[in-house]
């Protein structure tokens, strides 16, 4: 399939033949990866507590799946110590991070190999529902029960149905664009 730029200069693909029904192979994942970048997303800490501990990672794959029931889905790397963890414990909070807290997602990216024990002793931590770590600064926090768990390739998919909130809108969201940290602005 051969790209060819429109009359405002954009470049369009011709649909690809598995639109009828026939399959497609995917795009490489170095070609899957070259795109990535031009992806901007929220950064958010996910974090849980239960019978197989306390753990936290940074992530940017994170979505609102449904309003009704409340619902969220995560994508959560299967290499990741926290994986297991929190598939275990059946209980996560999302934390979106302000644009003030980068270190922190510095820092449960595993940034340092700071031990996750000791990472959640920056920042201030309580809990809501769940007794999943809720970040008492994030833009807003998603404490959650854990509904399902797909494995996709590299990641797992959390389904998660919010059982509790809190959030504060008084500051700028931390994103990802560009292989580099960013913020957000109103146009």
């Amino acid at each position: 399939m051969t790209a060819r730029p429109t009359a405002d200069g954009s470049v369009f693909a011709p649909a690809p033949a598995g639109l009828h029904g026939e399959a497609v192979e995917s795009v490489s994942a170095s070609e899957f990866r070259a795109a990535l970048p031009g992806f901007a997303t929220a950064i958010s800490i996910i974090a849980t507590n239960g019978p197989a501990g306390v753990a936290g990672m940074t992530c940017s794959a994170v979505s609102v799946a449904s309003d009704t029931p409340a619902t969220m889905i995560a994508c959560v790397s299967r290499r990741s110590a926290a994986n297991t963890v929190i598939k275990t414990n059946g209980v996560l909070c999302i934390n979106c991070l302000p644009a003030t807290r980068m270190e922190l997602s510095q820092l449960f990216a595993g940034v340092g190999q700071v031990p996750m024990a000791e990472r959640f002793a920056t920042g201030h931590w309580s809990v809501l529902a769940t007794g999943a770590p809720v970040l008492r600064d994030a833009l807003a926090a998603f404490d959650c029960e854990l509904m399902d768990a797909h494995e996709v390739g590299t990641h797992t998919v959390l389904v998660a149905r919010v059982v509790a909130t809190a959030h504060t809108a008084t500051a700028e969201p931390l994103v990802y664009h560009r292989q580099q940290y960013a913020t957000t602005r109103a146009l």
